[in-house]
């Protein structure tokens, strides 16, 4: 039983550690990304304030109204992509209410920040495949 609590301790400990990384990621992407669309320089302590409300607003829309349509027998994937752009448009309301800009540039923040944290997913991802590759 000791052994099962310690790797379970241990599973948590990596979990947590990789949502606080992905949510530093996630702010730092953030600010750079209202730097150059809203020309505006957020401290990093309200940074990871707006995220965390953003994704909280992003859930609370998303899942209600997926659940919604899924009951009613819509197809899964239109319920995907229904749930995304309701949890984009919940996220843009938190920007735009938190940073004082409009609805568009909000949403062009959120733009923004998805390209850039695609460049550096692909781009850890080509690194280590060419690590793995060079192995």
């Amino acid at each position: 039983m000791n052994d099962f609590a310690s790797i379970l301790g241990a599973g948590l400990i990596v979990i947590l550690v990789a949502a606080v990384v992905a949510l530093l990621v996630v702010t730092i992407l953030f600010r750079a990304a209202t730097k150059w669309v809203a020309k505006q320089d957020v401290s990093f302590g309200v940074s990871i304030g707006i995220v965390i409300l953003g994704g909280i607003a992003s859930i609370a829309a998303n899942v209600p109204a997926s659940l919604i349509m899924a009951l009613m027998g819509l197809p899964e994937i239109l319920v995907s992509i229904l749930g995304f752009i309701i949890g984009f448009c919940a996220t843009s309301c938190v920007y735009f209410l938190m940073l004082k800009i409009n609805f568009w540039q909000a949403s062009l923040i959120q733009i923004v920040s998805l390209i850039l944290f695609l460049i550096l997913v692909f781009g850890v991802a080509l690194v280590f495949g060419g690590l793995a590759a060079a192995l």
